[in-house]
């Protein structure tokens, strides 16, 4: 793997700082359905409800964790996976993306990963995150997520064609992500995988990498060239995508590298989605 591929961002963003409404931080109740399945027998998974910080995986990547305040341990969860910019923490991070309230809220388990400076042997030890996680809370196998900024967007990318990840994600939301065309081409394509690549019109640190990457996804999903006009989110569609599971997506609007792209709503209604 060409390491150049990967090398993101070295500035801590300053966003990461900004202010945040705190309720956007807690756990939500979930309304679980009437009938539900138990997919998990009962005391086997032994992860808490609520907030679980500082998991320590024996290969050296941590992760804080959130559950519904309601969390069933027997009920099978989707799971997303929020990936860190260059030199921000996990509890950095929540704040930075703010999705805890909302994901919850819709059900989803979502576990923040520590950052650790970026190389292959550090996308290695993250790819475990997953795993462990399944070990401990009763998650959906087949609904797994990834997201992340920055650094995160590119290990979120990394981790869904690179054949050693142990953990392929069911789809995919990168944002500002320092992965360019060039870099993509050399790789083959994974299986048809929806994505919904999110890039700031004023990113300067990777100006273009973000239509880039959808490009070189829309390939891979045997999607047309062809886009859709921009929704009222600024997401565009690659047209004549052959099954849901292959949906592409390129959603741009201002802001520059530093700015989480803040379409919490958009990103959750896609990962919502049965493919």
């Amino acid at each position: 793997m060409r390491l150049s591929l990967l090398i993101a961002s070295l500035l801590l963003l300053s966003a990461c700082g900004e202010r945040v409404d705190p309720e956007l931080l807690k756990t939500a109740v979930f309304n679980y359905p009437d009938k539900l399945s138990t997919d998990c027998p009962s005391g086997e998974k032994r992860g808490k409800a609520g907030l679980s910080d500082d998991n320590k995986i024996s290969n050296g990547a941590s992760y804080n964790l959130r559950t519904p305040t309601n969390y069933q341990k027997t009920v099978a969860h989707p799971l997303i996976v929020v990936f860190a910019p260059a030199g921000i923490n996990a509890r950095r991070s929540e704040r930075y993306v703010h999705l805890t309230q909302e994901a919850t809220s819709a059900g989803f388990i979502i576990a923040y990963a520590n950052n650790i400076r970026l190389s292959l042997k550090a996308i290695d030890k993250l790819s475990k995150i997953p795993s462990d996680v399944q070990e401990n809370w009763c998650i959906d196998p087949s609904r797994i997520y990834y997201t992340g900024h920055s650094d995160g967007g590119s290990i979120s990318n990394a981790l869904s064609f690179l054949p050693t990840a142990p953990t392929k994600p069911t789809a995919i939301a990168p944002s500002a992500s320092g992965i360019d065309g060039e870099s993509l081409k050399t790789y083959d394509c994974p299986a048809p995988l929806p994505v919904m690549v999110f890039h700031n019109s004023d990113d300067s640190h990777f100006e273009g990498f973000g239509k880039q990457s959808a490009d070189w996804w829309a390939n891979c999903n045997q999607c047309s060239d062809e886009l859709a006009e921009a929704d009222k989110n600024g997401c565009r569609a690659y047209k004549n995508c052959p099954s849901a599971a292959s949906q592409t997506y390129y959603c741009e609007g201002p802001g520059s590298h530093e700015d989480w792209p803040n379409k919490n709503h958009v990103i959750l209604d896609f990962f919502n989605q049965r493919y």
